[in-house]
């Protein structure tokens, strides 16, 4: 077996390399029988590079499966990534925002090819946007966006993703739910008799979207129209003489019900759903009578423990997420500002506050005013908090902050200058805080709150756009730095010309810099992948000052010689976002 530091000088060489050669080797070296020199050789290195370089070794492994030319080595990589992706969530090991930024687009490109090895790759997007939801608090539309534009394509694909999905936020239900609907009830309702397993995994794909469903806010109409369609599919397929093709469709829900209560932990609401289904059509027949009492054993909700409240330290999380759903927002954030509550249950309560704010949003409803002003001052001293607080916690925390300042100023007209306050006090000694919640602010924002931000916020912005010397260091301050330069460019084109135009140039220096420095794939890409989120964001409240002015940034940055396609495609899909905009504000200026 190798020496620690001789597995590490492999794994730099294996890994650092642009080249797929050295990785298609260990890979086919693992393909050989257990008791071959290649095999006990290889087995350590993988060992090793899955241990001490989990990010490296995911993205390495997905670009070869994206561009390597032997289809055997590409088929087991994607093994090899799922058994790897498996094993890190069985340890609760999560993987880098800053990788997740590389990650997301890949796994993207993955599901876009034509290819056959949707069984592993649907566990591996399972993995990777559980991953997701659980750091990056912006999310992954992208990929409900690409379950959309597969259902065109691919229908099966895509219900075969959306299938293995872990709980997801509301708006990528929304976003998805009617193609899912669509695609999976033609499949149910328009049955073919030499693919049953086309038939489960339509059922499946419903069932799923039921439990996505009931973990969201959103309710009761959505889980009845679903229901409806389930009974009937089922009826029909009796009402045909079909039903050895039934109790093989629900044998096969059993097998997948199994696997994902385990892994999410139905609640109650969700194990009566699947039960609501499962009575409905038990008397269709004997052999379904039984089919049916098996799942029925298999998804029956244990009676949850009855605790105190003043118990924060004891339960499972299912537990907290249970009781954590019953409770008021204030109620939720005072579980969260708690010093007494174990770190592990206070990061349940602040995600949870964030979905029931965001969801409020995306059905464009407003929480009661008084109860945002509750929710003020005491969001104001989570923020100002020393201890406590991990970055992954008060990365959720600052979505929760925006949610309740839009609130506050487009539904009930009123500012939150306490925000402001605080962003202009700790832009010194708080940078990357500061920095943070002032471009969590995706939304307009008036004179008056942004003078502590022209005033404090952009001189510190400005020294630390300065590009940084060292790659193999975090540099996330001048990503930070770069997106707060951008949002403000946003928040003043029209009323400090001076400093929007001397911010940009600032900006479009310091990326000429680094990527003459060859520094550009981990800080420059990142940071445009981060501005076109950004724009996402934003672009509801742009008018055509904004539009010009980003417009113009943009092709200032795809200008600067020697920046790689990458890059440069990272800005074109930002560009063709704003020309949409642009073309959309000039329909609704006609009209």
């Amino acid at each position: 077996m190798a020496e620690p530091q001789n597995l590490m000088q492999q794994a730099r060489e294996l890994l650092a390399t642009p080249s797929h050669e050295g990785l298609e080797s260990l890979v086919s070296h693992l393909s050989t029988r257990q008791e071959t020199t290649q095999y006990q050789t290889a087995l350590p290195l993988l060992i090793f590079c899955a241990d001490n370089f989990a990010n490296c070794l995911t993205l390495k492994l997905l670009h070869m499966y994206c561009s390597s030319s032997n289809d055997v080595l590409r088929s087991k990589s994607i093994v090899f990534l799922s058994e790897t992706l498996s094993a890190y969530k069985s340890r609760r090991f999560e993987l880098s925002l800053v990788a997740l930024s590389e990650i997301k687009p890949l796994v993207i490109s993955c599901l876009r090819m034509q290819e056959p090895d949707i069984k592993f790759l649907r566990r591996i997007v399972s993995f990777i946007a559980h991953d997701v939801v659980m750091l990056d608090n912006g999310g992954w539309d992208e990929l409900s966006e690409c379950i959309v534009e597969l259902s065109s394509t691919e229908p099966l694909k895509a219900l075969n993703v959306f299938v293995d999905l872990p709980p997801v936020y509301g708006r990528f239900i929304y976003s998805c739910f009617g193609v899912v609907v669509e695609k999976a009830k033609k499949v149910l309702l328009m049955p073919d008799q030499d693919r049953v397993e086309d038939w489960s995994l339509g059922l499946q794909a419903v069932v799923k979207l039921g439990i996505q469903v009931l973990d969201s806010e959103m309710r009761f109409d959505m889980v009845k129209s679903l229901l409806t369609l389930l009974i009937k599919a089922a009826n029909d397929l009796v009402g045909k003489g079909m039903e050895p093709f039934l109790i093989r469709g629900l044998a096969d829900l059993e097998l997948f019900l199994s696997r994902d209560k385990k892994l999410y932990n139905y609640n109650k609401e969700q194990c009566h759903f699947v039960s609501s289904f499962l009575f409905k059509i038990k008397d269709l027949g004997t052999l379904t009578k039984e089919a049916t009492g098996k799942i029925h054993l298999l998804v029956k909700s244990t009676p949850t423990l009855v605790q105190q409240p003043q118990e924060h330290g004891v339960g499972s999380e299912r537990e907290w997420v249970d009781r954590l759903k019953k409770l008021q927002p204030l109620e939720i954030l005072r579980i969260f500002a708690s010093t007494d509550v174990e770190e592990r249950f206070r990061e349940l309560a602040i995600r949870r506050l964030n979905v029931l704010l965001s969801d409020y949003i995306t059905r464009e409803k407003s929480t009661d005013a008084s109860l945002l002003r509750q929710l003020q001052p005491l969001l104001i001293s989570c923020l100002s908090s020393k201890e406590g607080i991990s970055e992954r916690m008060f990365k959720v925390l600052g979505e929760v902050v925006y949610h309740v300042a839009f609130q506050m100023t487009n539904f009930h007209f009123d500012t939150w200058y306490a925000l402001s306050d605080y962003i202009g006090s700790n832009s010194q000694t708080e940078f990357e805080r500061a920095v943070y919640i002032y471009q969590c602010l995706t939304m307009w924002l008036d004179d008056e709150f942004m003078y502590p931000i022209v005033k404090f916020l952009l001189p510190e912005i400005k020294k630390r756009l300065n590009p940084p010397r060292e790659m193999w260091v975090d540099n996330s301050c001048w990503v930070l730095a770069f997106l707060g330069a951008f949002c403000a460019i946003i928040h003043l084109v029209e009323s400090e010309t001076s400093a929007v135009e001397e911010m940009a140039d600032k900006m479009v220096d310091s990326v000429r810099e680094l990527v003459e420095r060859k520094m550009e794939v981990g800080l420059v890409r990142r940071a445009f992948r981060d501005v076109e989120s950004i724009v996402k964001k934003q672009k509801e409240w742009f008018v055509n000052n904004e539009y010009e002015s980003i417009k113009a940034l943009l092709q200032r940055f795809y200008l600067i010689k020697g920046m790689t396609m990458e890059s440069k495609i990272v800005l074109w899909r930002t560009n063709v976002f704003l020309d949409r905009g642009l073309t959309n504000l000039a329909e609704q200026q006609i009209d």
